[in-house]
């Protein structure tokens, strides 16, 4: 035993754990691809969700859920900050089954404005500026296929965008674009 336990097996090791250390630090953090965000720089300051875009620039980014608001910033739990410092449009779109239904409640919390759309029809908004709040907009949804589109803006200073969901008497609440036993997010 003591054969094997020698400077140079202790400094293999040492150099095996360092070589491991170094690709976990330079690995890129991944999530699941499930939701995309489509952020657009707006070229004047926004101050309303309906007011007239003037893009310049658009990233999309794949997101797993809906909890974009750390530390009074637009900023992913596990991805870190996302989209531009101040004025700015995020659209996101996507579709998902409904395995029981009721009546559903989705709880958007915003910093600043936004504006829910499901199966084309506008649920709920808050157009103008704010500091992050939460806001419930309840629908009643069938089961089968469903499309959520969501529009959200950050004129300036702190922001924040997440959005939960739970079914009416249900205590349990989900991130949009976590499944669960009542929604599939595809």
């Amino acid at each position: 035993m003591t054969a094997y336990l020698n400077k140079n097996t202790l400094l293999s090791v040492l150099m095996a754990l360092v070589t491991l250390l170094i690709i976990y630090r330079i690995t890129p953090v991944t999530v699941d691809p499930v939701l995309e965000l489509v952020i657009s720089k707006n070229r004047v300051g926004i101050n309303s969700i309906n007011q007239q875009r003037d893009i310049t620039n658009t990233q999309k980014v794949m997101v797993d859920i809906l909890n974009i608001a750390e530390q009074n910033r637009f900023k992913h739990p596990k991805l870190g900050e996302l989209g531009y410092g101040t004025d700015f449009f995020v659209d996101v779109e996507t579709t998902f089954t409904v395995k029981k239904a009721g009546s559903y409640h989705f709880l958007v919390g915003s910093d600043d404005g936004f504006k829910l759309i499901i199966n084309d029809r506008p649920l709920c908004q808050f157009p103008g500026s704010r500091p992050l709040a939460v806001q419930t907009c309840a629908i009643d949804l069938t089961e089968g296929e469903h499309v959520f589109k969501l529009s959200y803006y950050q004129g300036f200073g702190n922001a924040g965008l997440k959005v939960e969901y739970r079914l009416a008497g249900n205590n349990s609440r989900y991130w949009v674009g976590q499944n669960s036993s009542f929604l599939r997010f595809h």
